[in-house]
C-alpha cells in the first residue's frame, strides 16, 4: 500500500471516529476539508479496503465477531490493524490508526509468537523484527488469520 493511501485510510478512520458520515460524498467532502483531493470512486475503494460498515446509517469500523479463543490481545490486533508490509526478510511494518500502534505492539509482545524477536511501536506504525524469512511468513499467516488482511 502506498504511503499516501495509508495516510488517507488513517484519516478516514479518524474522521469516521469523530463525525457521523453517512455517504461516500460526505466522506470525500470531509477529506477535502482536511486537504485531501479525492474522488467518490477513490473513497468507495477506500471504504471497501477498510471494510467499513454502516451502523445506523453512518460509516463505522466493522464490529468484531468473537474469536473462539476470546484472547483480548488477538481482539486488539484485529480491531486496530489496517495494513501490513514486509521490509526485507526479517522485518514487518504494521499500520494502525493514530494512537493504536503502542497497544497493538504490546499485544504482539504478550502473544510471544515464535520467531518474533521484538517490536517497536510509534503512533501509527509498528516494526516487528523476526528471526528470518520463514518466521516472517509464519507471522504474516497469523496476522492474516486474525485480521482477514490479504
Amino acid at each position: 500500500m502506498s504511503g499516501d493511501r495509508r495516510k488517507r485510510h488513517q484519516k478516514i478512520l479518524e474522521l469516521i471516529g469523530t463525525r457521523e458520515l453517512r455517504t461516500q460524498e460526505e466522506v470525500a467532502a470531509a477529506l477535502a476539508e482536511e486537504g485531501w483531493s479525492v474522488t467518490q470512486s477513490s473513497v468507495s475503494r477506500d471504504i471497501a479496503a477498510l471494510r467499513l460498515v454502516k451502523v445506523d446509517g453512518t460509516y463505522r469500523r466493522p464490529v468484531l465477531v468473537a474469536r473462539p479463543t476470546d484472547d483480548p490481545d488477538l481482539h486488539r490486533i484485529a480491531a486496530a490493524l489496517i495494513g501490513v508490509e514486509t521490509a526485507g526478510d526479517a522485518l514487518l511494518v504494521l499500520h494502525t490508526p493514530p494512537g493504536e500502534a503502542s497497544p497493538v505492539g504490546a499485544a504482539l509482545d504478550r502473544l510471544a509468537w515464535a520467531g518474533v524477536v521484538g517490536t517497536i511501536a510509534g503512533d501509527d506504525t509498528i516494526f516487528v523484527a523476526v528471526r528470518d524469512a520463514a518466521a516472517q511468513r509464519a507471522v504474516l499467516r497469523e496476522l492474516r488469520k486474525v485480521t482477514a488482511l490479504r
